[in-house]
């Protein structure tokens, strides 16, 4: 490759491309990693040790290493030359090796062929302790109650143990010792956690009528076919796919809602060590009514997934069970998805302000097992101290036996469909109200000097002054230049040249007066100003010309 000038370059001295200012260098996502099983951390961290499957896993984890290690060190105490010298010799050596009576006792035992050795015909050998933890270490699905293949396989009217997943627990201490709590928790003093003050004005909201549900509209025979729907709904998938649609009713904006996606692009909640939220369905908000740099801000935060069309800032939650299922595995999981939703509503809230701490609750929880709806809330608790993280409580509503009748049904599917609008209310007042915070970098930022960034929006119709006064566009034209420029503070001047301080000298001898000098030459700048200064909505260009 031959240059402008006739050289000669070569692929490591080829000149590179001036960078431009228009560059944009977005710094790359971070990736985060989220355990598909609990690691050692969680439970050397357990405030208590709770006696699970999964604990007796990691026991055997343990082990095998400790073997492993063991087994390590004697086979390199045998593979010294002495012990590799006798592995070698003929079994003419090992019997001269041995006594006369043991000679005599070897002669008897062979006598007729030595010892019957057909029932160790392919016989395996017992597999090692590694081996078994390996077999064992994985935990099934990570959704609470789901069936291992054994499960799916065992015949009808056999009993068998369902397994909890990661969801045990251990899980649940792990939540309490992190400050995120279950329903109805009791401190060891014996006092309740507080309930949000606006948990009344939730139930009002949830038991509102809906006119799809009146006795014109859902009679007795769409009652009926959701009685069917329920009891032939075996299986987790079954009820969400079958059972859950009817109470749901209109599903609106389908773009909204997610089904089984792992929330893996959120931040821990805890210390790293629990697995990623996987709700069976969570209602959020479309990406794009949330300002892209509010969206970059708090990504990983109000981002479930790294998936960009998938529904961001969930506050609504459902956790299904089938008929083998376990409720306590729901209510955990539920649990655990309504601090996350807090957490994000929280930072929204929060967002270009102090943080908001009013025990009020914006978050929803459902769970479904066994024909049963309840309703729950989540809200952050403020920390005790200023050292210690914020908490999370979990606080029933309500709950439905939605398979009794068909009133009781109307109710419990009219909670829920009016839940869906709450939630979807507070969540559009927490996006809008962080769409109206503009975050300008010179209003955080100490002036500095050289030409600032052009990367500014063109509908930007406000400024700010230096000294923090917000300007808009029609409150500038009833000030002048010069007393908008007393405000301006002048970026520090660089060293000039002697040539330049000469001339200075010579016209400050003519008689001009510096401090006019100066003065016009702030004016001249263009801070603020409708004639002579920058564009409407874009920041001056400020250069220092001395």
């Amino acid at each position: 490759m031959v240059d402008q000038r006739g050289r000669l370059l070569s692929p490591t001295n080829r000149t590179k491309r001036p960078r431009l200012d228009t560059d944009i260098h977005t710094p790359k996502k971070r990736k985060l990693n989220h355990p598909s099983v609990p690691p050692p951390q969680f439970w050397d961290n357990l405030s208590q040790p709770v006696l699970t499957r999964n604990a007796l896993r990691e026991l055997d984890r343990r082990n095998s290493i400790r073997d492993q290690s063991r087994n390590h060190t004697i086979r390199r105490r045998y593979n010294t030359r002495r012990a590799s010298l006798a592995a070698h010799r003929s079994p003419t050596h090992t019997l001269l090796q041995l006594s006369p009576t043991g000679r005599v006792q070897l002669k008897l035992s062979a006598r007729h062929g030595g010892p019957d050795l057909q029932d160790l015909r392919g016989y395996r050998p017992p597999p090692s302790n590694l081996e078994m933890s390996r077999s064992q270490s994985s935990l099934g699905r990570r959704k609470r109650g789901s069936q291992s293949a054994s499960e799916s396989n065992a015949t009808p009217g056999t009993t068998t143990t369902k397994s909890t997943g990661p969801y045990d627990r251990a899980f649940h201490q792990h939540l309490i010792d992190h400050h995120i709590f279950p329903p109805r928790y009791e401190y060891p003093n014996g006092d309740r956690v507080a309930k949000p003050e606006n948990i009344e004005d939730i139930r009002r909201a949830l038991a509102q009528p809906r006119k799809s549900l009146s006795p014109s509209r859902f009679s007795e025979e769409e009652f009926e076919k959701f009685e069917r729907a329920d009891a032939h709904a075996t299986t987790e998938s079954r009820v969400v796919a079958t059972v859950i649609p009817l109470i749901e009713g209109d599903t609106g904006d389908l773009r909204a809602i997610a089904s089984d996606v792992a929330f893996t692009n959120l931040d821990h909640l805890t210390d790293g060590s629990l697995v990623s939220a996987k709700p069976d369905l969570y209602y959020g908000t479309r990406p794009e009514q949330l300002k892209k740099e509010v969206r970059e801000a708090l990504n990983n935060v109000i981002i479930p997934s790294t998936q960009d069309d998938l529904p961001i800032a969930p506050n609504n939650f459902l956790e299904v069970k089938g008929p083998d299922g376990s409720l306590s595995v729901a209510t955990r999981q539920a649990t655990y998805d309504g601090a996350l939703g807090s957490r994000a509503i929280h930072a929204l809230q929060s967002y270009g302000t102090e943080q908001i701490h009013d025990n009020k609750a914006y978050t929803l929880t459902w769970t479904y097992h066994g024909g049963h709806l309840k309703a729950y809330t989540s809200h952050l608790i403020p920390p005790s101290t200023p050292e210690m993280p914020s908490g999370y409580a979990m606080t029933q509503l309500k709950g439905w036996s939605m398979t009794s009748d068909v009133d009781t049904f109307r109710q419990g599917a009219a909670a829920y469909r009016n839940g869906k609008d709450w939630a979807k209310q507070q969540r559009d007042e927490a996006i809008a109200q962080a769409n109206k915070v503009t975050l300008l970098p010179a209003a955080v930022q100490p002036l500095q000097t050289g030409a600032p960034s052009e990367d500014v929006s063109e509908t930007t119709t406000s400024r700010t002054t230096s000294s923090g006064i917000n300007l808009t566009s029609h409150q500038t034209t009833d000030m002048s230049e010069d007393e908008l420029s007393l405000d301006f503070i002048h970026p520090p001047k660089r060293s000039r040249s002697l040539k330049k301080q000469k001339h200075d000298k010579a016209v400050d001898v003519h008689g001009q007066d510096p401090s006019s000098k100066r003065l016009s030459h702030e004016v001249n700048l263009g801070v603020i100003s409708e004639g002579k200064g920058a564009p409407r909505g874009r920041k001056p260009n400020i250069k220092d010309k001395s």
